[in-house]
């Protein structure tokens, strides 16, 4: 049997591959025509990347986060030529693991190799269910440095995601839900208008390409802010409902947006209902580059980092598509 050409990348020190990695290893060792790479920083993986691409495997295995599946699609678009993208198979290695519940082999880690592992045995076909998505190119950082992504949240994401940090993830607790918890607390709080989460934050947008007529928004204090290239968040959530046919969605909803505890249910299954109108404060969008002014931190596949100032745009610009394989 012709087996394709595979390659693995594992981010060891990803959540659950710190409990997992050496049994992923070990199994790995057992298939001759797949190859392992363990990055254990940043620096390894840039350094991998234009091996990788230069010996041209038909499938790349992203083993981590979202964070590290992000940065290694970053750098696969970097190095690739665009007609000679491979397959990319992702697995839930990481701790909440929102990027694989979309385009992932299984969003559960154990259901994932289950299910990764007996494609290998079957030798690895490349037919099957195929998404394409695009990938979110960050510029404008405080630091000055490229980031790659596929969510992206500021305003009350903040606020959850320190909530996370500090009483959920803490905890060992990862997966879907633990981001249930913290959208059913953050939530709450919101509805509440408890101070701990309810922080508008004043921003600024503007919106234009893939075929988008450019539109604007003056400033105005945001309650909350997502975009994203993801089809499906966490928990079936999909919070965008704009019918242009653009890859980037955007959601936002303004502090002070009327009937919250009504209208936000279905702000999150992406079906608006009657309180949902952009009079009460509830917007969603579709665009190919997104710019935000404003000061303040936003979350990037759970990095977190500043904007350089409210004068400078963030500037967030679709690149791809890619392809991803989910084995079955």
């Amino acid at each position: 049997m012709i087996h394709p050409s595979i390659c693995v990348i594992s981010n060891p020190t990803s959540g659950n591959n710190r409990k997992w990695q050496a049994r992923i290893e070990a199994r790995l060792a057992a298939y001759p025509h797949v190859r392992h790479h363990v990055t254990g920083s940043p620096q390894e993986a840039r350094a991998l990347v234009p091996v990788l691409a230069a010996s041209r495997p038909d499938v790349v295995v992203i083993n981590g986060g979202d964070g590290t599946i992000a940065a290694a699609l970053g750098m696969i678009l970097d190095h690739w030529a665009p007609d000679r993208l491979p397959l990319i198979v992702v697995l839930p290695g990481g701790t909440a693991n929102m990027t694989a519940g979309d385009i992932g082999t299984a969003s559960s880690h154990r259901r994932a190799l289950g299910r990764f592992f007996r494609w290998l045995d079957r030798g690895a076909p490349l037919d099957g269910d195929i998404r394409e998505r695009h990938i979110m190119r960050v510029d404008g950082a405080a630091d000055g440095q490229v980031r790659y992504g596929m969510f992206l949240g500021t305003g009350a994401i903040m606020q959850a995601t320190k909530f996370a940090h500090s009483h959920v993830h803490s905890r060992g607790l990862g997966g879907e839900i633990s981001l249930g918890m913290v959208l059913v607390r953050a939530v709450w709080g919101l509805i509440r208008q408890d101070p701990r989460f309810y922080q508008p934050t004043h921003v600024r947008m503007d919106m234009t390409g893939a075929g988008v007529a450019r539109m604007s928004r003056d400033e105005a204090p945001m309650l909350l802010l997502v975009a994203s290239t993801l089809e499906r968040l966490f928990l079936g959530i999909r919070p965008f409902w704009a019918s242009a046919e653009a890859p980037i969605g955007l959601t936002a909803i303004r502090g002070g947006a009327a009937r919250f505890a009504r209208a936000f249910p279905s702000v999150l299954r992406g079906n608006p209902n009657r309180h949902v109108t952009a009079e009460n404060g509830y917007e969603s969008f579709r665009a190919g580059q997104i710019d935000l002014r404003f000061e303040g931190d936003l979350n990037l596949d759970g990095e977190v980092f500043a904007t350089a100032s409210p004068e400078v745009p963030l500037v967030i610009t679709a690149e791809g598509p890619l392809r991803f394989l989910r084995p079955r």
